[in-house]
């Protein structure tokens, strides 16, 4: 390949090209080293994790439901530390009109946000709004945590969580197992 150049040249590119050639399947070996140990870290990262939210004592309750009857369908989640609410969230979604767009209700509420007031009262965690529609007229939601989680959406104010036409229903009670939310509408 190289007997046309001169011998110190010869002897020079002779050995670029093969330090070179050398040189390319470690790097590759080296990449797919490093690709292996990042494949065990990611695969022992997705294994610890459930174990360090137990540890922690961290749970996500959820559940998903459909009323078919009452066109209206949603999904509930309660986060807990250690047996305590630290976040309830409520997403439900009514059915329009035929060819017109649906209403939905909404509750995000964590215990360090501004918009709500959280208190303990005999085993169940009040959630009041700081500062309701109606002031008159209480404006609260009720969990309480056993096997089950219930939310007790009865004195919750629709107006400024629903669109116009949703209401939000009266209970949802989250199964301690993946499973369809109990769901109570007014």
């Amino acid at each position: 390949m190289f007997d046309s150049l001169p011998d110190g040249n010869q002897r020079i590119l002779g050995q670029i090209f093969f330090a070179e050639y050398d040189r390319v399947p470690s790097e590759y070996a080296r990449r797919e080293g490093a690709v292996k140990h990042l494949m065990h870290l990611a695969i022992l990262l997705i294994i610890t994790i459930p174990f360090a939210q137990a540890a922690t004592g961290q749970e996500i309750r959820t559940c998903k439901f459909e009323v078919k009857a009452r066109c209206v369908s949603g999904e509930a989640r309660v986060a807990l530390a250690n047996g305590v609410v630290k976040r309830v969230e409520v997403d439900v979604f009514w059915c329009g009109l035929p060819g017109k767009p649906g209403y939905s209700c909404s509750i995000n509420s964590s215990r360090d946000d501004r918009d709500s007031v959280w208190s303990e009262e005999e085993g169940v965690t009040l959630i009041a709004n700081a500062s309701p529609f109606n002031p008159a007229q209480p404006d609260r939601i009720k969990v309480s945590v056993g096997q089950f989680v219930s939310i007790d959406l009865d004195e919750a104010q629709p107006v400024g969580r629903c669109g116009a036409g949703a209401e939000l229903p009266r209970a949802i009670v989250i199964p301690s197992q993946r499973a369809a939310c109990r769901v109570w509408l007014k």
